[in-house]
């Protein structure tokens, strides 16, 4: 609900959010090893646990394994962190996968990440044996001594990013999203080049993502890309989510944090870890008169549609707004990449007729709020009980001098309503609180069940209505406030039209 209205008071909220999330780091590194048969070498790893694994031994998380962990492991722990904090992705476990050397120090990254045995490289055409040792060795074994839920991404930089690609084609069903950064795709005079293009179109496509990153200018071609870039677009199922981006202005080694980003985002988009929902959440609609609601859709992939059908990537794609005439057809869903976190965006819209007034506008009425308090065990039958506090106000309760920090209150005045429209009642409350107008309840807000506010629309004609704000104050740091937006003819930011306002003073 973030609206040009609530700027401060978002800004706070945001700053609480980045500090809520600020701890949802990686574990320090767990290492590990084990023999493998199939390589006939001790293999080390580094696993990195998310750190909610601490607090709850049954959840389970993705794994992400990163090829040539000796050094770009400690890139990938660094942007996932930085992305759980910012809360673009779940938690995960991350699992580096350094290279082996053996006793006269020699790399087996030169042999386990290559496709082929070319002539001028001894020690090359080791990728079967090595794609075998994850597929039947270590994976399982993570699987098995972690709290894996068996869902596996996999990233790799140079020969990292070849040996992808031979992954995806040999064994695609191993792995659900791919991070391939700068691959050699030139190896051995494009040998994966022919593979590709027969194996692609029957790659499997559900829940899968690909991201690859490149760079633009001589490398782009030099690297490969530029023969493979063309086999993606006409070979690749419909349904595959896939990327290849190219990067100006980076080198082999620059690149690969900016495209470690942008994998992980690729790869986790439609993840939020903040609420969606669409304001004003509440409400009637007039069929045939549209209100513009607020998504607050600032990077998500979210469509719509208004035919009752079930949106698709193909629908018409929401922005921060969208106008709503019929509710009872309009259907909205956050669209990921790999479909794990696809879902409706719920509202509570209803198709309806406008609400009636007390009586026609014939006088001002004002715009002061009568405000009492009550004891606390008033609550909710305020008017079986006398306040022991009360006054006028433009719209600040003056609770400071309340005498009491645990009580219950009500504010209330007529609202003379200037013309037929739509008009958003909005409640914020840190305890509970309810808004009647002209004795119809319209928002009843309970925070003890996780919800602080609510926002409903309501078609009004000109005329008389009486508010009444309802709410408990059980502590000093207690809040509430109601403010009334009127939805003007032809404007679309109605968050800026404040109506009418009461909130506490202190």
């Amino acid at each position: 609900m973030r609206l040009d209205c609530f700027l401060t008071r978002w800004a706070a909220f945001g700053a609480m959010f980045v500090a809520a999330h600020a701890h949802a780091q990686l574990l320090p590194a767990k290492a590990d090893s084990f023999y493998s048969n199939v390589l006939g070498q001790k293999r080390a790893i580094e696993v990195f646990l998310p750190q909610e694994s601490d607090k709850d031994a049954a959840q389970r998380y993705e794994t992400i394994y990163v090829l040539d962990g000796d050094w770009n492991g400690k890139i990938v722990v660094e942007v996932v962190t930085f992305m759980r904090q910012v809360g673009f992705m779940p938690p995960v476990i991350v699992v580096s996968v350094p290279n082996f050397f053996d006793e006269k120090g020699v790399n087996s990254r030169d042999h386990d990440l290559t496709p082929t045995v070319v002539a001028d490289q001894a020690r090359s055409g080791g990728a079967a044996a090595f794609l075998s040792f994850l597929k039947t060795e270590l994976v399982p074994y993570v699987n098995q001594h972690y709290p894996a839920n068996g869902t596996n991404l996999i990233h790799g930089h140079s020969y990292g990013g070849l040996f992808l690609v031979y992954a995806l084609l040999n064994e695609p069903a191993l792995f659900d999203g791919y991070l391939i950064l700068d691959p050699a795709m030139a190896w051995d005079n494009h040998a994966l080049d022919a593979t590709l293009e027969s194996k692609l179109p029957g790659t499997p496509a559900k829940d899968k993502a690909i991201y690859i990153a490149g760079r633009s200018g001589m490398a782009f071609e030099g690297m490969g890309l530029a023969s493979i870039e063309p086999i993606f677009q006409q070979k690749a199922p419909a349904d595959l989510h896939w990327k290849l981006t190219a990067y100006p202005e980076e080198t082999h080694d620059s690149l690969k944090l900016k495209a470690t980003y942008d994998a992980l985002k690729f790869a986790y988009q439609g993840y939020t870890a903040d609420t969606v929902e669409v304001v004003p959440n509440e409400g009637i609609l007039i069929k045939g008169k549209p209100m513009v609601v607020h998504v607050g859709n600032e990077r998500l992939d979210i469509h719509y549609t208004t035919d009752g059908s079930v949106p698709d990537a193909s629908s018409p794609k929401v922005g921060e707004t969208i106008a709503i005439s019929d509710p009872g057809k309009t259907t909205i869903k956050l669209l990921s990449t790999r479909g794990k976190f696809d879902r409706v965006i719920p509202h509570n819209l209803k198709s309806g007729s406008a609400l009636p007034p007390e009586k026609r506008a014939a006088r001002a009425t004002g715009s002061a709020w009568h405000y009492a308090f009550y004891p606390a065990q008033a609550w909710p039958r305020l008017d079986r009980s006398k306040p022991f506090r009360s006054g006028d106000t433009d719209r600040s309760m003056d609770v400071a001098h309340a005498g009491r920090e645990d009580f219950a209150g009500s504010a209330e005045r007529d609202l003379d309503v200037p013309e037929d429209g739509y008009y958003v009642f909005l409640v914020e409350a840190t305890d509970q609180a309810h808004l009647l107008l002209s004795g119809r309840t319209l928002v009843d807000v309970d925070a003890s069940h996780g919800r602080h506010d609510q926002a409903f629309v309501a078609p009004l004609r000109r005329g008389v209505y009486h508010a009444r704000l309802e709410f408990r104050h059980p502590t000093a740091a207690s809040d509430v406030r109601l403010t009334v937006f009127q939805c003007k003819e032809g404007e679309t930011a109605w968050w800026k039209n404040h109506f009418a306002q009461v909130g506490p003073t202190r």
